[in-house]
């Protein structure tokens, strides 16, 4: 990661006011490539929905930078298969292109390990060659699915 300043660590309960709050510094591209849709602003549901299943369904790590939401990733289980997960990254404008997403990915699967999962699925538009790259170098092949346990 380029700048020393930004921290990642597990996601906190103050960290849901910051993810609001970094809502307009995430551009159209930024939100579509996240949510997989046109959506104009982060989607207050999905705001919602978050918290609500946070931490036991829904977890995540975040980078600050000073007080500032930079980026997160985050896992959500399968209610099908609770011990596997889909994770998505997404990082603020301004902040990406300096190895955060990267950094986060990493993080995040530890955590997603630690947590007992025993998977992760990520789908990543075919014209997001950053994302797949991050995702690459992670986990060490193209594979949607990820394998958590030995």
């Amino acid at each position: 990661m380029k700048s020393a300043q930004v921290v990642i660590r597990p996601w906190e309960r103050g960290d849901f006011a910051r993810l609001a709050a970094a809502g307009p510094r995430l551009s159209a591209r930024t939100l579509h490539l996240r949510f997989w849709s046109p959506v104009p602003v982060l989607p207050a549901s999905y705001l919602r929905s978050t918290e609500q299943r946070w931490p036991r369904c829904w977890d995540a790590v975040v980078a600050i930078d000073g007080d500032l939401l930079a980026g997160w990733a985050e896992y959500g289980r399968s209610a099908a298969r609770p011990d596997t997960a889909d994770v998505a990254v997404c990082v603020v404008d301004a902040q990406q292109g300096h190895g955060i997403g990267t950094a986060l990915l990493e993080r995040l699967v530890a955590q997603a390990r630690a947590a007992g999962l025993v998977s992760v699925h990520a789908d990543i538009e075919w014209r997001n060659a950053i994302a797949r790259h991050a995702w690459q170098h992670v986990t060490g092949g193209r594979a949607s699915t990820y394998a958590l346990a030995g």
